[in-house]
């Protein structure tokens, strides 16, 4: 891996956190109150990510990064303590990666950010997971209506399956791992980080571990990633990039600054800084 220019990818599908997650790690960068990461240089147009760190400290829903645009970070940062890295981190769209998942077609600027990438993190959000659904082969008999025999072929039955409405997350993620796996194939192993968004959306009792809850809720895609370490070094991380909910803005806002509000876990549960997730991916365990 290159310690001089790290590049990361942020995928996910589209509404997992991931430009909300990238806003606020800009806030922090501009925070005196985080002390941990700080910008050593900028080269080229700020107004994006600017915009971004904007959004998120007023409470604002993130827009959209289209499919075609061209939007990223590109930054030097000085890490306390492990030194300065030159950072690039495109914005990749959600629906680029459906597209791959769907139609098996790399979108040129999601493959230009794979290929090069130091680094992959995966955003999931808890409450945007699709389960398996059942395939009907046959829609429910009409009164009246004689079922088909045994033998009797169906080519003219409709399959009320859309992949685009009822295809499960694990398998689309488990896809997205595979396709990367072999674009990078010439620098394994790539850290690949799993960011559970929205933390605060997560209960339970007690509240799963980032780990814990990607074992339960997505285990194929665990025991994947797992099962080839030669291929993909795994992280996993829940952060809440608001801290909150956005339907409750003005309690969200009345917490205080963006640094004050937002919270991340590691792996095991542990408090850390929302700058984590990246630091790993840049530098490692």
């Amino acid at each position: 891996m290159s310690d001089s220019q790290p590049r990361l990818a942020f995928l996910g599908m589209p509404r997992t956190g991931k430009s909300t997650f990238l806003g606020v790690f800009w806030a922090l960068v501009q925070s005196p109150l985080e002390r941990s990461v700080s910008e050593a240089s900028f080269n080229g147009d700020r107004s994006y990510i600017q915009k971004l760190a904007e959004q998120v400290a007023r409470g604002e829903e993130i827009d959209r990064t289209g499919v075609d645009a061209n939007e990223e970070m590109a930054v030097e940062l000085a890490f306390d303590p492990e030194g300065t890295a030159e950072l690039l981190i495109p914005d990749t769209s959600g629906e680029s990666l459906r597209v791959l998942v769907e139609r098996h077609t790399w979108h040129p600027r999601l493959r230009s950010a794979c290929e090069d990438a130091t680094a992959i993190l995966i955003f999931v959000h808890p409450e945007r997971l699709r389960l398996p659904q059942p395939v009907s082969v046959l829609p429910p008999a009409s009164a009246g209506s004689a079922e088909p025999a045994a033998n009797e072929p169906m080519e003219d039955s409709p399959v009320p399956f859309d992949v685009h409405e009822h295809g499960c997350t694990a398998a689309e993620l488990i896809d997205v791992f595979e396709n990367v796996a072999e674009l990078c194939h010439d620098r394994w192993p790539i850290r690949v980080g799993i960011v559970v968004s929205a933390w605060d959306k997560v209960d339970g009792d007690p509240t799963p571990t980032p780990y814990e809850w990607l074992q339960a809720r997505l285990p194929g895609v665990l025991a994947t990633i797992e099962a080839n370490p030669d291929i993909a070094e795994l992280g996993v991380f829940g952060v809440s990039a608001q801290g909150g909910s956005l339907d409750a803005r003005e309690e969200l806002l009345a917490r205080g600054e963006i640094c004050d509000r937002v919270f991340a876990r590691d792996q095991w549960g542990q408090p850390i800084s929302l700058v984590e997730p990246i630091r790993w991916a840049i530098w490692g365990s």
